[in-house]
């Protein structure tokens, strides 16, 4: 499981909600790259459909934790993560209510709108570009908690007068990710694991109803 840092983002329940179930629920990492169509898929269904039923009949049994992972051969991988984990910050930093809630809601709105960061459909923009096309893109289906000018000054790299190739707002969470994924050993998106296990079973293809199913199964 992910470092507690980022338990009032990442994590679907909190720490308030658990404290009133007191249960020590099953913990599903959810290992998702923005950028991959099967990663949205798999994403749309668990945040519709399979979360809120398993929450409904099971409250509090699982804690799925949204771990985010960067394939380099996406293009704008790197770029979306680093947009998502930049304002995942801020929404930890200014102690935003319901952070995790506004957390999730903007990764439903970029994998609802996947294909605006496709490789051909910003081949002509720059990475600061493609930042700015991001708060654009979100905000026209989701009021952001944070502005465009704060999160963008997370990630627009300042030119300098020597080279420097000390990152962004975003590079201390874009390194622990890269880190604990080595750790774990996750290459694929989407993977799933249950419980430290990864289960295979869980698919982007698999109705909703089979995954609460499946979910079901291991209480």
């Amino acid at each position: 499981m992910i470092s507690p840092k980022y338990s009032a983002t990442h994590y679907y329940l909190s720490v308030k909600t658990l404290a009133v179930t007191k249960t020590a629920p099953h913990i599903v990492n959810l290992y998702l790259d923005y950028n991959c169509p099967f990663s949205a898929k798999l994403f749309l269904k668990l945040y519709g459909k399979v979360i809120p039923e398993l929450e409904k009949k099971y409250p509090g049994n699982f804690q799925f934790v949204y771990v985010n992972v960067i394939q380099p051969w996406h293009t704008n991988s790197t770029l979306l993560n680093e947009f998502s984990l930049a304002y995942a910050k801020l929404l930890r930093e200014q102690k935003v209510d319901d952070s995790t809630k506004a957390f999730w809601d903007f990764s439903k709105i970029v994998f609802e709108n996947k294909e605006e960061f496709y490789d051909t459909a910003t081949i002509k923009l720059t990475n600061s570009d493609v930042y700015k096309k991001i708060y654009e893109v979100v905000s026209k289906n989701l009021q952001l908690k944070v502005s465009e000018d704060e999160i963008l000054s997370e990630l627009l790299i300042k030119p300098t007068e020597e080279p420097s190739n000390a990152g962004n707002g975003a590079t201390v969470d874009v390194k622990y990710f890269t880190r604990y994924l080595r750790g774990v050993g996750v290459h694929i998106t989407p993977t799933v694991s249950i419980d430290g296990i990864v289960d295979d079973s869980v698919s982007s293809g698999s109705p909703e109803d089979e995954l609460i199913k499946l979910f079901a199964s291991k209480l």
